[in-house]
Formats: structure tokens, C-alpha cells, sequence
């Protein structure tokens, strides 16, 4: 055998044996592989058992609760001045601003009056000269110097011009704005310097202690309305509190078009209420029949309210429920929910939508 054809032989040896171990690289790999895929499949095939969560359960029933009409108004003050200038003139003081709280009789404005101080000047002369005159005469009549007629006639100018005097001082006085009422700036409508003109509003005080809730009764309600009648305000500024107030009055006269009345209503001293808040007013109504769901069970599932109960098949389903009036530590579920149905109250329940449950304390 030449040497050429023991080179060729050798060649294809090689060949054989890459070709070879290549083969059996590969069969390994695919038989790691089904080992590693096959096991994986197989156990995602078999379905994990979930062991049932224990819970706590009530079981809704209709509660009679106190029917309740519901109606919004605003807080205003029983007591309002506007203030405003008589006269004409210019501001020469201006103590107080808006927010300020001042007590009655406090000087707020001072409007100078070159015209009025000068006619206040001559009624105090005239005043002068005719109780001089008055004296005199006066004098000379009791010594029976001066006649009836004389003593008649000094007397009437005496009066007359105690008369002007007294219109001087009361234009005088226009000139000083006092406050009326004990309570807080809440407008202030002119400025130092500036020129005060008769009947321009000037300021606004309120008193801020003694509140009103004003709201508007439909006619049809009106029978369970009526004054000295207690009434429960909640005030949207202050959530959570319930205010015990009473009706205080009830407007009479409705409003033609939609056949409603104002009711107004007193409210205690509250600290942290101001004119102009949102409340709500509930006047009782005889009694009612309602679903109420504990507070506590209620949770927000991508922004909607509502329940987990528990189903037929012993699971935790969500319910959503529309919620009504809040009635102390219960709430009520005007839509959702019926008689019978087993609403979890447990703490884990947000976690548990579809898992097997088992209601181990129903706190009915």
C-alpha cells in the first residue's frame, strides 16, 4: 500500500469519528433537555392544592333604621352688617382688615368733612348765642323786667337752635363708623385715601359665632320639618363629626318654580366653622328597612366599592355594592347584597378573591 493511500484512509477515519461524537453530543442534549422540560410540564400539569383560608363572617339581615331625608346648604351667619357711608368725604382712618375680628363699638372708618365739621361749628355758635339770650331773658322775667311774649321767643330759640345742634352732631357722627356687632371682617370694599360716597358699601361683618345652615326642603318633606325640631348637620370640612343642631326656622313662603321652602338651622358653637361651608342637614323620617355591611368590610377594588362574600361553592368572591348612608359603625349597602348573604369581615380578606374559605366564626 503506497503512502497516498494510507493518507486517504486515515482521512476518513476522521471523519467518522467527529461525525460520531457530534451525533452523541446532540442525543445528549435532547435527552437533558426532555428530562428537564418533560419533569417541569408534568408537575405544571398537576394542579396545586390551595389549603382553604379561615375567616370571619356576618350574615346580612335587614335592620330597621331611621328613614332619613337628606338636603345640602351653606353655612351663614345669623348676624350680617354691611356697612356704608352717609356722607361724603375722604378717609382719613381705616383700622381693621379683611379677616380681622372686632368686638362692637370698635372705631373701623373716619371720613373727613370740611363742609360738615363747619355747619357743626355754626349750630354749636347759633346754640351759644340763643342760651345766652334764653338767660337773659330768663333773668329779666323773673324779675318782671321782660314780657311773656319776650320769655315766649327766647325759649323757642333756644329750642330751635338746641335742634340744629343736635342734626349738626348727628351729621357729625356719620363722619365715625363704629362696629355694630361683635364678629370678623369678611369684605372691605374702600381704602385709605380713597373718597367715601352716601350709600356705597364700605364693610361687611359677620358674626362668626352664631351659625346657620340654610338648606332647601322639597315640599313633600315639609311635613317632617318643623321648628325646635332636632336635627343631625354634618359639615363636609369636618368628615366624620356629627353636629346636634335644631331647626330654627322655616321659611314661609316656597319657591314657585321648584316647589321647595328654606329651612334655617341653628348650630352650636363649633370651633373651625366659617360661612360659606358645605353641609347637609338630616331630618328623620319615620323608620325604614336596610341592608347594612360593618365599615370594616368594605374595600376598593380597582376604584370600586364593594364586599367579599362567601359563595355557594364555598369561595371568596368580590361583590360590589353601592354604599348608602353611614349608621355608626355600619354602613349601608343599597345595592349588592340580599338577605342571607355571608359578607367576610376578616383583615385578610382584600387577598382572598377565589380562594376555597371556611367561615370558621360568624359573628351573627
Amino acid at each position: 500500500m503506497n503512502s497516498k493511500s494510507i493518507l486517504e484512509k486515515i482521512k476518513n477515519m476522521n471523519k467518522k469519528t467527529i461525525y460520531s461524537a457530534s451525533l452523541a453530543f446532540t442525543l445528549a442534549i435532547l435527552g437533558i433537555g426532555y428530562m428537564t422540560f418533560g419533569k417541569e410540564n408534568s408537575y405544571a400539569a398537576v394542579p396545586k392544592a390551595e389549603v382553604p383560608v379561615q375567616v370571619s363572617a356576618v350574615t346580612i339581615e335587614p335592620r330597621s333604621i331611621d328613614a332619613v331625608i337628606s338636603v345640602a346648604g351653606t353655612l351663614n351667619s345669623k348676624n350680617t352688617s354691611v356697612l356704608s357711608s352717609k356722607v361724603m368725604g375722604k378717609v382719613v382712618a381705616l383700622t381693621v382688615n379683611e379677616g380681622d375680628q372686632v368686638t362692637k363699638g370698635k372705631l373701623l372708618l373716619k371720613i373727613e368733612s370740611g363742609e360738615i365739621a363747619a355747619q357743626a361749628y355754626q349750630a354749636q355758635a347759633a346754640y351759644n348765642n340763643a342760651k345766652l339770650q334764653y338767660d337773659r331773658i330768663k333773668s329779666l322775667f323773673d324779675e318782671q323786667a321782660a314780657t311773656q311774649m319776650e320769655m315766649d321767643q327766647a325759649t323757642l330759640g333756644l329750642e330751635s337752635a338746641k335742634a340744629g345742634l343736635n342734626a349738626a352732631k348727628a351729621m357729625e357722627s356719620y363722619t365715625v363708623i363704629t362696629a355694630p356687632i361683635t364678629g370678623q371682617i369678611m369684605e372691605k370694599k374702600i381704602n385709605l385715601g380713597e373718597m367715601a360716597l352716601p350709600g356705597q358699601p364700605a364693610l361687611k361683618i359677620e358674626d362668626n359665632k352664631n351659625l346657620r345652615l340654610e338648606v332647601t326642603v322639597r315640599e313633600q318633606d315639609l311635613r317632617f320639618v318643623e321648628p325646635g325640631k332636632r336635627v343631625t348637620v354634618r359639615i363636609d370640612a369636618m368628615p366624620g363629626k356629627d353636629i346636634d343642631a335644631r331647626i330654627a326656622q322655616v321659611v314661609p313662603a316656597a319657591d314657585m318654580r321648584t316647589h321647595s321652602f328654606v329651612v334655617k338651622i341653628d348650630i352650636p358653637v363649633n370651633k373651625g366653622l366659617i360661612t360659606g361651608m358645605y353641609g347637609k342637614a338630616l331630618f328623620t323620617a319615620g323608620k325604614r328597612d336596610a341592608i347594612l355591611v360593618p365599615r370594616s368590610a368594605v374595600v376598593t377594588l380597582s376604584g370600586l366599592s364593594g364586599v367579599y362574600i362567601v359563595s355557594a361553592d364555598g369561595n371568596a368572591v368580590f361583590q360590589m355594592v353601592q354604599l348608602g348612608e353611614e349608621q355608626g359603625d355600619a354602613v349601608e349597602a343599597v345595592t349588592g347584597l340580599k338577605a342571607g348573604d355571608k359578607v367576610i369581615v376578616s383583615k385578610q380578606a382584600a387577598g382572598i378573591d377565589g380562594r376555597k374559605v371556611i367561615v370558621a366564626q360568624n359573628l351573627n
